[in-house]
């Protein structure tokens, strides 16, 4: 289906930098935030074939890529560390 939006320009401006963040079309980024909205979709994943969702599981994981987190190391993600004030 096609539809026509008219769109305020700030987010219109919000969609083309997050299209071109994520190196993918305007139209598959307004497509995606629509269909993961619809409440039946469950996101608009749970219906494609394994390819595709490969395909978008790998285009959202690059989209974190470029992100300027630090690498934790092991003892900064134990478990003791995570509830060493929990005294679980």
């Amino acid at each position: 289906m096609t539809v026509t939006l008219d769109l305020p320009v700030n987010v219109e401006q919000a969609y083309l930098a997050m299209a071109q963040a994520r190196g993918l079309p305007l139209a598959e980024v307004v497509r995606d935030v629509l269909v993961s909205a619809h409440p039946a979709s469950a996101g608009g994943y749970v219906d494609l074939p394994p390819e595709e969702w490969v395909r978008k599981f790998s285009a959202w994981s690059q989209r974190h890529a470029h992100d300027d987190l630090p690498i934790l190391s092991d003892e900064a993600i134990s478990r003791e560390s995570i509830y060493e004030d929990r005294d679980l």
